[in-house]
């Protein structure tokens, strides 16, 4: 049976939606799963292409050039675990982080692959599950672009989690999936690097929109059009609407001389 707190996962949700960044939707992914299903503890990880075949994401996050996104409760692990992850993983592949990470992504938990006996004599187990109440996990990812994962590790300390909630936690994966297209580097802008949804306000910037327009047009909040453009400023060098809206019309001329498109 489901944990479900509706509301909590409905708001989570809404979050991944909103989110302007790969860290904002990390926490929003990592808050509907634990508000669907229930956990002790939880960590999202952040996986991307500069990552090695051993920097995969466990129950404590992963140590490398991207790494945890968030925590539940926040700072459960400290850095000295992290690295103890690290090292376990790299001699011994835990299998769930190697699922997150090159696999399908699909939610899978440690009794799907080990009995209780057998988990407890692995290594990864004695040198540091076991101090972390890690009894029970179930792990799964969702893909952000086209080279990064959100990997999600939830824990247990006493029970399993059901058929229901595995269930429950495939079907969660569909929305979240659908909701980090506009955060991750799918639809990229070539010419200004920037995100579908980026590109979207820009343009509507260019149109010469108002905010409060933009949101009504996006069916976002005024206070998310406010940090995507805090985000767009910075990552094309302006700091203003007029500033923008002339890269984003030099852009579109640069576009038409060659014969290019914005994907």
């Amino acid at each position: 049976m489901l944990h479900a707190n509706l509301r909590e996962v409905l708001q989570s949700l809404g979050a991944a939606a909103e989110a302007t960044t790969v860290e904002e939707l990390g926490r929003a992914v990592m808050a509907s799963a634990v508000a669907l299903v229930g956990a002790d503890s939880a960590v999202v990880t952040r996986i991307g292409t500069l990552v090695g075949p051993v920097g995969m994401v466990g129950p404590v996050g992963m140590v490398g050039p991207v790494g945890p996104a968030g925590t539940w409760p926040d700072g459960f692990v400290t850095v000295e675990q992290q690295l103890a992850f690290e090292r376990l993983n790299a001699a011994d592949p835990w299998p769930l982080a190697t699922r997150t990470r090159v696999g399908g992504g699909e939610p899978l938990q440690i009794s799907d692959l080990f009995s209780r006996t057998a988990y407890r004599r692995l290594d990864i187990y004695n040198e540091l599950f076991r101090y972390l109440d890690v009894e029970h996990q179930v792990a799964f990812s969702i893909p952000v672009g086209v080279d990064q994962r959100l990997c999600v590790a939830l824990d247990r300390r006493d029970r399993e989690f059901s058929t229901d909630e595995m269930d429950g936690l495939t079907a969660l994966r569909r929305p979240l999936t659908a909701g980090a297209a506009h955060v991750g580097g799918q639809g990229r802008s070539g010419a200004l690097d920037l995100s579908r949804r980026q590109s979207d306000v820009l343009s509507l910037v260019a149109s010469g929109l108002g905010n409060d327009q933009i949101g009504r047009r996006l069916g976002i909040s005024t206070r998310t059009v406010h940090k995507h453009l805090e985000h767009i400023y910075a990552n094309i060098g302006v700091t203003n609407r007029t500033q923008a809206t002339a890269r984003w019309f030099g852009a579109h001329r640069g576009e038409r001389d060659h014969g290019a498109t914005f994907r």
